[in-house]
């Protein structure tokens, strides 16, 4: 899972502690996803702040790798669409957003998980959700 956020975004205040308590759900051995914070913190003191026991992250001077997967994807924070040099048209997300790839392919899952875990479209067992979009092993 990419994990798009920042510390000053209160949507994203308000996700993080869903995102952690489902992380947090996997079983040991059990995996389901890993995460990789993609931040839009100010600094990387900010970026620390965010980060929990378990995620990984694009490192905050990693600016260009940072960049580039918000470009990829479509996502990243209003303010930083000018600087990114992303349209209104091209933008998909804002911040908070979770788009889970499958790993060994990259092929996107699901654009945004954050309703699977917050708000009204939230399911039962994201995991069990999550699981079921992973490609069947033959």
């Amino acid at each position: 899972a990419l994990y798009f956020a920042a510390s000053w975004c209160p949507d994203c205040v308000a996700s993080k502690p869903y995102v952690s308590a489902v992380f947090k759900s996997q079983a040991d051995g059990e995996k389901v996803f890993d995460l990789v914070y993609v931040s839009s913190d100010n600094d990387s003191d900010q970026m620390k702040g965010e980060m929990e026991p378990g995620w990984d992250a694009i490192e905050f001077e990693k600016v260009e790798d940072r960049s580039n997967l918000k470009k990829h994807f479509g996502v990243c924070a209003f303010k930083e669409m000018g600087g990114l040099g992303i349209t209104r048209e091209q933008r998909k997300g804002g911040i908070p957003t979770m788009v889970l790839l499958e790993k060994a392919t990259c092929e996107v899952l699901s654009g945004d998980a954050i309703p699977d875990i917050m708000g009204d479209k939230k399911v039962d067992n994201p995991l069990d959700l999550w699981k079921s979009l992973l490609p069947k092993k033959s």
